[in-house]
């Protein structure tokens, strides 16, 4: 547990005047809070004894430089608090993001995306409060509670005793207080990422909730996270309710304890009057702490708990990173190699079982199988998407591993089915990857993709938006937007990734007329349910069940009525249609 403040505080150290300054202000508002105390027992002494008004005075002057100086150490104090939260909260969400922006494909598979943004949100908020305010304030209060105990011992040894046999119970009441509120808001926080997560998925996937008339459902599961969300609140709130008027009793009993005992002797006149005054204003200090000590303990609880969960993605290992040494992939020819691949996404679930494969460079080869069959992921390993269970992939006779990934996947162009857009122009979309493209390279682009056709027909043309997640876009015009995108990297290697899927049977073949152009000379993979594209492959590899049990070509794999021809006659056959049939022109 200690570890966590310990890393709490390096992150403060980047910024040590700031927190040099809070904790000045602290350390001087402690003593002058103390002090008044003093001076107010000074006073009453004063008035007993009859001192001259010019004594009495001099207190009075004496208790007002000092507020004065205390309101001026409270505001260093909540500047600083405010100044440093915020500095921080700034460095936090900049290593969450570097961290996610690192993280492997395994790393999203196993992480939901509401959670991840409630931690780079919510948590970095709940660390933010804890560091402007509860951080400061937390200190200020234990600086308090040690400056009454060194004062009153320094005040009368006798009045300290009174007051030292309950204290052992204030502090036990305390460590109690702030052992009970941790669980609770670790799983608070949970529950928050897990309440963002319903929202999230609700609010991209809105046309499949409406479709499918399931609005009602998913009330109903939002309100079950927020219900989580506020039990856990409400928890903490009635824990809280308990100890801190029971703290607040704690100190009203050794005030009346301190007048009681402390009464005889002033009576006696062995303890000054103005001394019981300060010693009592002194305890009396600690009504403050003890009726914000909930509300602390709940902010700290809270930060902390955020600062958990911010940790394990920022101490997230990416499972798939540059070796040591590693080589930048240059001069790339594209040739591909499958040497015993196995893969699977966790124990016992074996995806691709001992593969030999080789693409020569320039070859078009299509992966086909049935969902599942494991050519996707087999694509996948191309750029290091993921990493090989046993076995290697090699390119240029060159273990991917030992490639440095950014060269690597520089060389590696992906079109998947899955296709995202930023919420940006057309242009910025398709110059994501070559920020300083030229006007003639992204029309080039678009023009083999055949976009080029629809993106003419807007008013702005390249500089239209299309809206967050291509929405203003059909599915056909998205999926040639992400082709054209990949394209103006001009990969050594593509990867086609079902990615003619949401066009027309027209459309299809205008693509596919121009992509002819496109992989010519490339080493392209595609995977497939399409006819039209597959006749773009030279070679057609055929997996079943993790493995490869068939290649040739179209006519040879027919002729051996095995697991293509079963394939082609469930999937593809009803494709099967004239050139005239799908281009009447």
């Amino acid at each position: 547990m200690l570890d966590r403040y310990l890393r709490l505080l390096g992150l403060m150290r980047k910024h040590w005047p700031i927190a040099a300054v809070t904790f000045a202000s602290v350390t001087a508002l402690t003593g002058f809070r103390v002090l008044v105390p003093f001076l107010t027992g000074e006073a009453v002494n004063d008035v007993v004894g009859r001192a001259p008004i010019s004594s009495i005075s001099m207190v009075a002057l004496e208790v007002v430089a000092v507020s004065a100086a205390s309101a001026a150490f409270s505001f260093g104090l909540s500047y600083g608090g405010q100044a440093l939260g915020q500095k921080m909260i700034y460095d936090l969400r900049n290593m969450i993001f570097t961290s996610i922006q690192s993280q492997s494909f395994s790393f999203h598979d196993k992480n939901e995306t509401g959670q991840l943004m409630s931690r780079a949100t919510g948590d970095v908020e709940a660390v933010r409060r804890f560091v402007a305010f509860g951080w400061g304030q937390l200190l200020s209060n234990v600086f308090l509670v040690g400056g009454v105990v060194v004062s009153l011992v320094f005040l009368n040894l006798y009045l300290a005793s009174v007051v030292a046999v309950v204290f052992p119970l204030i502090l036990l009441l305390s460590w109690r207080f702030s052992q009970t509120q941790g669980p609770f808001w670790r799983l608070t926080r949970k529950n928050y990422g897990a309440m963002n997560t319903v929202l999230q998925q609700n609010v991209a996937g809105a046309r499949i909730v409406r479709s499918f008339s399931a609005e009602e459902g998913e009330v109903s599961r939002f309100a079950a996270t927020n219900q989580a969300y506020r039990d856990g609140i409400v928890g903490s709130s009635a824990v809280r309710a308990i100890y801190t008027p029971l703290l607040s009793l704690v100190i009203s009993v050794d005030l009346a304890a301190l007048y009681y005992f402390g009464g005889g002797p002033v009576i006696a006149k062995t303890i000054s009057i103005g001394d019981l005054v300060a010693a009592a204003n002194l305890l009396a200090l600690l009504g403050g702490p003890s009726r914000f000590l909930g509300q602390l303990i709940l902010i700290g609880q809270n930060g902390m708990a955020g600062f958990d969960r911010i940790l394990e993605v920022i101490d997230a290992e990416a499972e798939v990173k540059d070796r040591p040494g590693a080589l930048p992939l240059t001069g790339a020819r594209g040739d591909i190699r499958f040497e015993g691949v196995r893969f699977g996404y966790g124990k016992g679930r074996e995806v691709l079982k001992g593969i030999d494969l080789e693409v020569p460079a320039g070859q078009v080869v299509a992966f086909v199988g049935v969902s599942g069959s494991g050519k996707t992921t087999m694509a996948n390993l191309v750029p290091r998407f993921y990493d090989v269970a046993s076995g290697s992939v090699k390119i240029d006779r060159k273990d991917v591993r030992d490639l440095t990934l950014k060269s690597l996947r520089a060389s590696v162009g992906l079109v998947s089915q899955d296709i995202f857009l930023f919420s940006a122009t057309i242009r910025e979309n398709v110059c994501y990857g070559k920020a300083d493209a030229s006007k003639e390279e992204v029309e080039r682009a678009c023009r083999l993709a055949n976009a080029d056709e629809f993106i003419e027909r807007y008013p702005e043309k390249y500089e239209t938006r299309v809206g967050e997640r291509g929405v203003t876009l059909s599915g056909g015009q998205k999926q040639r937007i992400a082709i054209a995108r990949t394209l103006l990297m001009d990969p050594r290697i593509l990867i086609l990734d079902d990615s003619l899927s949401s066009v027309d049977a027209g459309t299809e073949y205008a693509i596919g007329e121009a992509l002819k152009e496109v992989i010519r000379g490339r080493t392209t993979i595609i995977i497939t349910q399409r006819l039209a594209t597959l006749r773009l492959a030279k070679r057609i590899v055929v997996f079943e069940a993790g493995k490869v049990v068939e290649q040739g070509t179209h006519e040879e794999l027919l002729r051996l009525n095995g697991a293509y021809a079963r394939l082609y006659l469930s999937q593809y056959a009803p494709q099967d249609v004239t050139e005239e049939e799908r281009d009447p022109r």
